[in-house]
């Protein structure tokens, strides 16, 4: 068995319609501090990020179309993705989704990030590299 790239979850995204509306639930009842607010312009979403101690919860909003909004359209508001993190966001695919096509950007927090083309369980999984892209 080949040694797992993958070196722990840094976030689970909930899908919501709206970020400012959704948040006082996750600060005010659970009581989760707030320690990031991004906008990707590029899939025209909004992802707000909470501590929640062992993780990150990031709240997913779209603010125009895409295919996050096509989502919520599809699915409505809940779990939308796990997000692993990786040394290397090239070996975990080399490892991971051998061979196939899988287009790398620039994501939330200026990280280097991708999503794997398997839906294990229908589950959409997204990676992501620690550290920042320079800019």
């Amino acid at each position: 068995m080949t040694a797992s790239p993958l070196t722990g979850i840094d976030h689970v995204a909930v899908l919501v319609r709206d970020i400012d509306a959704s948040l006082p639930y996750y600060t005010d009842v659970l009581g989760i501090p707030v320690v990031g607010d991004d906008v990707n312009a590029a899939a025209n979403v909004r992802l707000l990020y909470l501590d929640a101690g062992n993780m990150v919860i990031q709240l997913v909003s779209p603010f125009g179309p895409g295919a996050i909004a096509d989502a919520l359209a599809k699915r409505g508001e809940g779990l939308h993705h796990i997000c692993f993190q990786t040394q290397s966001i090239d070996i975990a695919i080399d490892t991971l989704a051998p061979g196939s096509e899988v287009a790398v950007s620039i994501g939330g927090r200026n990280r280097r990030t991708c999503f794997l083309p398997d839906r294990p369980n229908g589950l959409i999984m997204e990676l992501t590299e620690l550290e920042e892209v320079e800019s």
